[in-house]
């Protein structure tokens, strides 16, 4: 097995809840739903986890077999042939507008943008190893488009077009503008932007985006695709232990594709 093999399995096990044990003093992933309900409700976003949780509180409807094996908890009401791969009984399905704000950024149009010149990112910016501030670009923002376009720190960026499903964390404590090549997804309650880098990671190699994006010659993952798919959650404490786990991993898996790459150079020579 070479070394992307092998980290593409490490990061599987991870966001399938078998890298690192479960705990049951962590609490579960209903009880973490129910805390970014809350927070929703606070600043007076949508309902619709608070709807889906009633709806499911109230049906007592039975899961299948395969339900149970696969779904973990179920109050955000995943379907059954949407769910990707098992996971523990502690953690649960959900889609992305149930644990964060997605948003794309601003359309560049220079005959129609107005304001002031300001720094933004753009799909070259996003790159597997992290923010590349190396070619930034410019263009005109108004002040009552600052906070709809800003990126924070711990905001994940995810690429709509081109290599689609491209994600890094903007890790900055400045922030900064971004365009609509990128959607910008920002977690409620904390919940740890590392572990979802490494799920879109999983689901890139997976092909899971190739199939939710849409375009013939150039893959696009829409919006309604993104918002469409589902994603495993696990307790809080669970996230950042299996971030802990994949962090002691990551070096040994480039230092073993540097090895493989000086093998390929020797044989070539």
């Amino acid at each position: 097995m070479g070394a992307k093999e092998l980290k593409a399995a490490i990061l599987q096990e991870a966001i399938s809840g078998r890298l690192v044990p479960q705990i049951a003093s962590e609490g579960n992933a209903r009880d973490l739903l129910e805390e970014i309900r809350k927070e929703k409700l606070s600043h007076g976003l949508d309902l619709r986890l608070e709807v889906s949780l009633a709806i499911n509180a109230k049906s007592g409807k039975k899961k299948s077999k395969k339900e149970t094996a696969l779904a973990g908890s179920n109050p955000c009401d995943i379907k059954e042939d949407e769910i990707p791969f098992d996971i523990p009984e502690s953690w649960c399905w959900c889609r992305i507008t149930d644990i964060a704000t997605c948003e794309l950024g601003k359309t560049k149009d220079a005959l129609k943008n107005k304001g002031e010149m300001k720094d933004y990112l753009c799909s070259i910016n996003i790159q597997e190893e992290g923010i590349d501030l190396s070619k930034v670009k410019q263009m005109k923002f108004e002040a009552s488009e600052y906070e709809r376009y800003t990126v924070k720190k711990n905001d994940l960026l995810i690429c709509e077009g081109g290599d689609a499903g491209r994600c890094a964390i903007y890790d900055r404590d400045e922030p900064m503008y971004y365009q609509n090549a990128l959607h910008r997804v920002r977690f409620f309650c904390d919940l740890n932007p590392k572990f979802y880098l490494y799920v879109f990671q999983v689901y890139k190699a997976n092909k899971i985006l190739t199939e939710a994006s849409k375009g013939v010659t150039i893959q696009h993952l829409t919006g309604a695709a993104l918002k469409e798919l589902c994603f495993p959650l696990p307790p809080l404490a669970e996230q950042k232990r299996i971030v802990a786990a994949l962090k002691k991993f990551m070096p040994l898996f480039e230092q073993y594709e540097q090895k493989e790459k000086e093998l390929a150079n020797l044989l070539l020579r």
